[in-house]
């Protein structure tokens, strides 16, 4: 594949899902997996995995997956629940949330940070888990 020589590559192991960097997609893109934006998109994107915006790429939406890596701009709200990291050549314009939060320097961001709502849900999954697993050994116990 000698057209592809001077490109990045990209482990399509990991992400199944691209729009490339010629590609303009209007809509909303529900993946079990990872996706990268290298295009232009305007819509909704929720991955159960990772979402990359690369350099020079547009995102007029909001963004819902595991951990996110913004290198382009994201015009729209990020809900990152395995954390989110704006490269220095990253803009995001919208409110955050998330448990980790990473601005390299150079990055621009403008909007509001909430970092408790996924420390809210990790704390209920964990009184969930506490709760099932206390039932379990009473009865474990009593048989």
């Amino acid at each position: 594949m000698a057209m592809f020589k001077n490109k990045k590559s990209i482990d399509y192991g990991v992400i199944k899902s691209v729009i490339g960097p010629d590609a303009q997609l209007k809509g909303e893109i529900i993946t079990k997996g990872a996706v990268r934006i290298d295009g232009e998109f305007e819509g909704r994107i929720s991955a159960a995995g990772d979402i990359f915006v690369g350099e020079g790429s547009k995102v007029v939406g909001n963004l819902v997956g595991g951990r996110i890596i913004v290198s382009g701009e994201v015009n729209g709200n990020i809900l990152a629940s395995n954390g989110l990291e704006v490269t220095k050549t990253g803009r995001v314009y919208g409110d955050i949330s998330g448990d980790k939060l990473v601005i390299d320097e150079g990055a621009i961001y403008k909007g509001k940070v909430n970092m408790e709502i996924v420390a809210k849900r990790s704390a209920e999954a964990e009184r969930r888990v506490e709760v099932d697993s206390t039932r379990l050994f009473k009865t474990a116990k009593t048989a």
